[in-house]
């Protein structure tokens, strides 16, 4: 122990006595480890850690699917879920899960809020906590006995002054009082922007539970001892059954058992793990800096070692000492990684706001573990960048070191160097490459046409409260008066609403029937959009045949309808659908289709378009209890939201805007997650990038600074400066031409793991990997141009003279 402690003692007095080599390395291995703590902090948050309940194992999600369309992940109707709760024996609970904005009045100001319907043995499944009251009963599953609220924890604070009185005491929701029957203790959910909790009133209402529409996420906690596998095969026999039982609106459906964990975990495992890689490989590189650093300082430090050699140190001892060295300077840049693990946590809320509702974001930080992690790859990294510089001071030869003063360089150590300046630049095109096919990717996917005018459009969210607005009739002129104040607005060009923003989130699917389509010829399915008349001019989505809705298209007139171009696509790709009939699978009458109009990509850029089914607002059969309006102005659209505010208001003082965004912004957070990923991967790209720029300059100067007798020589037999000059460049440009070779060889093999997150992309994309190949040369270029000039110049009389 006593010999570890004069090594480390030693080690900080010579790290101190060159403070030079001591920052830059520091500097190096703080951005190294910096980003791998930070980026592990989240992994381990997100995708080591159990889920935030109790027994998270026996946790399932139960989705309808449809195998044949390549779905196996859709949203339930009410009536197959009860079906399935009545059936299934392998769940201890089951809970259906719907969301919707609710308006509180009463309390001053009007406020939206999101309410999370769910059935009484959610509290069950998640075994969540109150903090006082109670949850809901079975009883009040019914319509007309579900008017009770249950308070989230952070609406009881923020909203009700985590005030405990208010458990018995009534709030208006949507203009219709419910009771607050309890408060939750704080838990984590999927949908993080729910802040109340009603009853899911699924029966006793004026129509039976639906079966041919879907809007339900099913939440199952399994019996103990029931794997996932039989909860699977159990749930296939009773969709079996169903799709026989119902076959008009079931047949070839299923359900799909899937482990919670991996429901939640799936779509950001890739991007996880990409971004892990990564910062690893921005690690390695800042390794393969450091041993070049120290590589370097060996050199000056040989003759020191040789009279420590002659003294008696044997050669163990000496590769303990500049491993213990090693190992030093990455603690002291594993602390300050740790601050800059500090600024990138600090920034993740910002850069992961709207990328999506990701269980475990709120637990990402530095704590003891992510500091274990970071003493860990400390320890580590110390041991792999210094193993080298070690073994080279061990094995020189003494009296080779004394005779020559420590001023030569062994031409193994030189090739040393240069191998670990190929691997760099190996390593920074692996990076580059990555970086280049994510902007690539990011760069189609701004490229594909969404379908609609985005920019000038703002947009506002309006929901009717059901006890003031029972009636369609009503609803719709509501809905009418509205749009009317909005166009009447000073500067306005054109409004309308539609009951399904795109990109928005909100969706709805339906079956249909066509008149004159065989029941064998498959299922036939459409996703409903409630509209008025200026909607499709007003967002710029483009009437390709036939006419748009008109405001003679009421429940006087015939009920009309309107189909995008990926239903004529799928169900009348040889003729005409202007004059055809078709129906929804609930409804008796038929609506004749009028017009096509272009695609829309509502579900997002990267996903494919469905066949969409646009109805008039005023003959929808079933009221739309929320519309999404849009506006066009002559100016700047944020700056109709006052009157747009105003106009709703003057409407009805109790209605709330709500969701007031422009259609920009709307599109833009449908692409956050891919945004989130292609920045971090370009910013880690960017520092591989210097590193690998900082690590050919400092082999190259040091090569200068050992040369300078042998370009003397050359120059006073003849050599040119020139000369000089092309042998230097020709050096680095050598070195990163092989780096490169090594490096694109093996990312056209590496990058194939993520294939799935590119989107339009090759891995092997020709761009990509000609972009990649001219940024390195460029910074080749540029690191060794100033050790090149300094060649240039050297005094041939002086180089001899020194020598």
């Amino acid at each position: 122990m006593r010999a570890l402690a004069h090594d480390f003692r030693h080690a900080l007095r010579l790290l101190v006595r060159q403070p030079g080599i001591t920052l830059i390395s520091c500097l190096t291995l703080a951005l190294g480890i910096g980003a791998n703590a930070a980026i592990f902090s989240a992994v381990d948050a997100v995708l080591l850690r159990p889920l935030p309940w109790p027994e998270p194992d026996r946790l399932v999600m139960v989705w309808e699917k449809r195998p044949r369309e390549g779905v196996m992940r859709n949203s339930v109707s009410p009536a197959d879920y009860l079906d399935w709760r009545a059936s299934a024996k392998s769940f201890d609970a089951v809970s259906g899960y719907s969301s919707s904005a609710v308006d509180l009045t009463g309390r001053g100001e009007p406020v939206r809020l999101t309410a999370g319907s769910v059935s009484s043995a959610f509290r069950d499944v998640l075994r969540i906590r109150l903090v006082t009251g109670r949850f809901f009963t079975k009883d009040e599953e019914a319509v007309g006995r579900h008017r009770v609220v249950v308070l989230g924890h952070d609406a009881w604070t923020r909203r009700f002054g985590a005030n405990p009185n208010v458990v018995g005491s009534l709030v208006t929701l949507n203009g219709v009082p419910h009771e607050i029957v309890g408060i939750l203790e704080p838990f984590e959910f999927p949908d993080r922007e729910v802040e109340i909790w009603t009853p899911l009133a699924l029966e006793g209402g004026p129509r039976p539970p639906a079966r041919a529409s879907h809007f339900l996420d099913v939440y199952a906690r399994l019996r103990p001892g029931i794997s996932v596998e039989q909860a699977r095969a159990e749930m296939n026999a009773i969709g079996d059954r169903l799709s026989k039982e119902y076959p008009e609106t079931n047949e070839l459906h299923g359900s799909h058992v899937v482990s919670l964990r991996d429901e939640l975990i799936e779509p950001v495992r890739a991007g996880l793990l990409l971004l892990l890689a990564a910062v690893g490989f921005v690690l390695l590189i800042a390794c393969v800096n450091v041993a070049n650093l120290l590589l370097a300082r060996a050199i000056s430090r040989r003759r020191e070692i040789a009279v420590r050699s002659a003294l008696g140190a044997s050669r163990a001892r000496l590769a303990a000492q500049g491993l213990i060295e090693s190992i030093v300077l990455a603690l002291l840049g594993g602390g300050a990684g740790v601050l800059v693990a500090y600024w990138v946590v600090a920034a993740l809320p910002y850069l992961t706001a709207e990328a999506g509702n990701v269980v475990g974001l709120e637990r990402v930080g530095i704590d003891t573990r992510v500091l274990a992690f970071t003493l860990v790859l400390s320890l580590g990294t110390g041991a792999l960048f210094g193993t080298m510089p070690a073994w080279q001071l061990s094995r020189q030869d003494a009296n080779e070191a004394l005779r020559d003063g420590g001023r030569s360089i062994a031409g193994g150590r030189r090739r040393l160097r240069t191998a670990l300046v190929v691997a760099e630049v190996a390593l920074a095109s692996l990076l580059l490459v990555g970086a280049g096919l994510a902007l690539r990717s990011f760069q189609a996917i701004l490229s594909v046409d969404p379908g609609i005018r985005a920019r000038g459009v703002m947009t506002a969210y309006v929901s009717l409260p059901d006890a003031r607005y029972p009636e369609r009739d009503r609803q719709v002129a509501a809905f009418t008066a509205i749009e009317d104040r909005l166009r009447a607005i000073p500067g306005v060009l054109s409004t309308g609403a539609t009951s399904m923003l795109p990109m928005s989130g909100r969706n709805a699917r339906s079956g249909i029937v066509i008149e004159g389509r065989e029941a064998g010829d498959g299922p036939t399915r459409a996703h409903p959009r409630g509209v008025t008349p200026g909607y499709f001019q007003t967002v710029g989505i483009s009437l390709l045949r036939g006419r748009a809705f008109t405001r003679q298209d009421d429940d006087r007139s015939k009920l009309v309808a309107i189909v995008n171009e990926e239903a004529v696509r799928r169900y009348w790709p040889q003729a005409s659908p202007i004059g055809a009939r078709v129906r929804f699978t609930a409804e008796e009458d038929w609506r004749e289709i009028v017009g096509v109009v272009g695609d829309v990509r509502h579900w997002g850029l990267t996903n494919p378009v469905e066949p969409e089914l646009y109805l008039p607002l005023s003959q929808r059969q079933y009221p739309w209890s929320g519309m999404s309006f849009v506006v066009t102005g002559s100016g700047d659209p944020e700056s109709l939201v006052p009157d747009m505010r105003s106009a709703v208001r003057a409407a009805d003082a109790d209605l709330v805007v709500a969701e007031a965004m422009a259609m920009e912004d709307v599109m833009s957070r449908s692409i956050d997650r891919q945004r989130v990923t292609m920045l971090l991967l370009a910013v880690f790209g960017g520092v591989a990038l210097l590193l690998a720029g900082a690590g050919i300059y400092g082999v190259m100067s040091h090569v200068v600074s050992l040369r300078t007798s042998e370009i003397g020589v050359r120059m006073t037999l003849g050599a040119q400066p020139r000369d000089v000059l092309r042998q230097i460049v020709g050096e680095a440009v050598g070195q990163t031409a092989s780096g490169l070779a090594i490096g694109l060889a093996g990312a056209f093999f590496l990058v194939r793991v993520f294939r799935t997150m590119l989107f339009e992309v090759s891995p092997a994309d020709p761009l990509t990997m000609a972009g990649v190949a001219l940024i390195l040369l460029a910074s080749a270029l540029a690191a060794c141009y100033v050790p090149a000039r300094r060649a240039m110049r050297i005094d041939p009389v002086t180089a001899l003279r020194a020598e």
